[in-house]
């Protein structure tokens, strides 16, 4: 639910809370029952708006991050293929995504999902 149907909603149930008192207050039989059937709508509108934005705010959001990373060295460096641990096949720089700081490595082949580690230097 958008923020102003949600404002929208807060002001009509306010509303109806205040006219509802004023009824309550004018104290007839009728208005009294008339007030306090306002005064409940109001409150279960308000109850509504409250609901919708504790699930709105639940949901959870995506974030994409790009990284561009030149890295530079003293000594050779060699190219070293990554492969599945699944199936064996070829994984490109396409299939690696940062989850969390993490390294993951989806399968273009058999769609295997695993995080990539790295092999100690010593």
């Amino acid at each position: 639910m958008g923020k102003l149907v949600q404002g929208f909603l807060v002001f009509v149930a306010v509303s109806m809370m205040f006219l509802g008192m004023v009824f309550i207050i004018a104290s007839g039989v009728e208005s009294t029952a008339i007030g306090a059937v306002m005064v409940l709508v109001a409150a279960g509108l308000l109850v509504l708006v409250y609901r919708m934005t504790k699930i709105e705010a639940a949901k959870p959001t995506v974030v994409s991050q790009t990284f561009n990373v030149k890295m530079d060295g003293s000594g050779q460096f060699n190219a070293k293929e990554m492969k599945c641990k699944s199936c064996g096949a070829p994984i490109t720089d396409k299939d690696l995504k940062v989850i969390q700081g993490g390294v993951m490595a989806t399968c273009p082949y058999c769609g295997a999902v695993f995080a990539m580690e790295e092999a100690p230097k010593w």
